[in-house]
């Protein structure tokens, strides 16, 4: 680069030095008829000098000019940065969606499995703690509960006996879900302890394995109950206002 300059400075100091003899030689002869003036060849030298001067001078300065220099270099490119969010703005960059709520699109007569849990009372007494709902067919030894009401209204009918109510992240209740054991006929249980009893396979053996007769709601008598070589067996839930009829065989728990 200092080459080109230095050569333009040349170029251009000895068109300058020869333009300004020309105008003196040009003024004298303005003066004085007898001397010639400045001829076409001159005029020619002096131009191409100062053009050629100008011309390095701008190949110097365009060659170190920032948005006409175009070096590649090798590299990969980087993602642009997150756009910031300013302090007390809630940003627009939403997360996953919550994933749907299963229980709640149970309808009235489904049912689901809770798992129960031996634990105890204030007093130190054993009792049992009902687990989280989870849906399940009604044909498994696990559906151990059946739908009764579903929906915003607290529960109303008399044979629930559990209630579960999630809430949102507001703390609002999302829903009620109402649950009754699921007593059916044609099926047999784990009567041992009659509060939390168990569907089993009827080909269980045990002291208190019952088979469900007939299931009879809003009523406490035993009176419909079917009856065979050995009579009948039933037990009611006066506050349910439920009755459930056993084989005479039947030892029901307590």
């Amino acid at each position: 680069m200092w080459f080109v300059v230095g050569t333009a400075v040349v170029l251009l100091s000895v068109g300058a030095v020869l333009a300004v003899r020309a105008v003196a030689r040009q003024a004298r002869a303005r003066a004085d008829p007898a001397v010639a003036g400045v001829g076409v060849r001159p005029r020619a030298l002096i131009s191409g000098l100062a053009v050629s001067g100008w011309v390095l001078v701008y190949a110097a300065v365009a060659s170190n000019l920032p948005f006409l220099h175009h070096d590649t270099i090798a590299g990969s490119a980087l993602a642009a940065p997150p756009e910031l969010v300013r302090a007390g703005q809630p940003s627009t960059v939403t997360g996953k969606a919550p994933a749907p709520d299963p229980m709640a699109a149970l309808k009235v007569g489904d049912c689901v499995e809770v798992p129960i849990e031996q634990a105890r009372n204030a007093a130190g007494d054993p009792t049992w703690k009902a687990g989280t709902p989870e849906p399940s067919d009604c044909a498994s030894v696990d559906a151990n509960y059946r739908v009764l009401q579903i929906g915003p209204d607290s529960c109303t009918d008399p044979l629930y006996t559990l209630e579960s109510a999630p809430h949102d992240k507001t703390g609002k209740v999302r829903y009620h879900l109402c649950l009754t054991f699921d007593w059916r006929a044609g099926v047999c249980y784990d009567t041992t302890n009659m509060d939390v009893p168990s569907k089993v396979d009827c080909a269980a053996t045990g002291e208190h394995i019952v088979q469900a007769t007939a299931v009879f709601v809003n009523s406490t008598s035993g009176a419909g109950c079917p009856r065979d070589g050995r009579g009948a067996v039933w037990v009611v839930w006066n506050k349910l206002q439920l009755t459930v009829c056993f084989r005479g065989s039947d030892n029901p728990g307590k």
